[in-house]
């Protein structure tokens, strides 16, 4: 499984509503234009990619930055509470 941090910043109420749906389903919204996803494999980030820049304007933009299962561990807020809920155990 690979964790990304969506970021956004679309201009069209429509198009931003349509990303926010679309990425909803991979992840939490953890801020207004920001999710947290999670996806299986680099080929699904990649259709994920394709499908959202056909919505996009010129000047729309979205980011994905990968996180790592070791920076999600060090993830904290303000508060330094950590963020990441991981398992405990993994089974395969």
């Amino acid at each position: 499984m690979h964790v990304y941090l969506a970021c956004f910043d679309i201009s069209d109420d429509r198009t931003r509503y349509k990303v926010v749906k679309r990425l909803g389903s991979f992840g939490n919204r953890v801020q207004k234009s920001v999710f947290e996803i999670s996806v299986k494999t680099q080929s699904q980030l990649a259709r994920l990619q394709s499908e959202l820049d056909e919505w996009l304007e010129p000047d729309d933009k979205v980011y994905f930055y990968h996180l790592c299962y070791h920076c999600r561990k060090k993830s904290v807020d303000s508060q330094n509470t950590i963020l990441a809920q991981l398992p405990a155990v993994v089974i395969v």
